[in-house]
């Protein structure tokens, strides 16, 4: 069930369902120079499907984020072995970027 989280103008900001893994890596391919495997994101979505995140302006896919989190050292010293978090990729269709 798609459950937009924002909506902004007429692009609806929601999570990431299995049914989004082949428009989001059709963006990665028009955007970006780093490609991923097709399990990449099935394990990202799978593994924390609430950081991975569409943008869609009538029912088109425009643009995605995918975070994850892992455990290692901080980059604060006092704080020792800590969870953290970062953003894996983010694309926007040209088209659609600035608006």
């Amino acid at each position: 069930m798609q459950v937009i989280l924002r909506q902004l103008g007429d692009c609806n900001i929601r999570r990431a369902e299995p049914s989004d893994l082949i428009p989001v890596m059709e963006i990665n391919l028009k955007t970006l120079p780093e490609h991923y495997s097709d399990y990449f994101y099935e394990s990202l979505l799978a593994e924390l499907p609430e950081a991975f995140i569409v943008a869609e302006i009538g029912g088109k896919h425009v643009g995605y984020i995918m975070c994850k989190t892992e455990y290692g050292f901080s980059n604060f010293k006092k704080l020792g072995f800590v969870k953290k978090g970062h953003v894996v990729s983010v694309a926007v269709l040209d088209d659609y970027r600035k608006r």
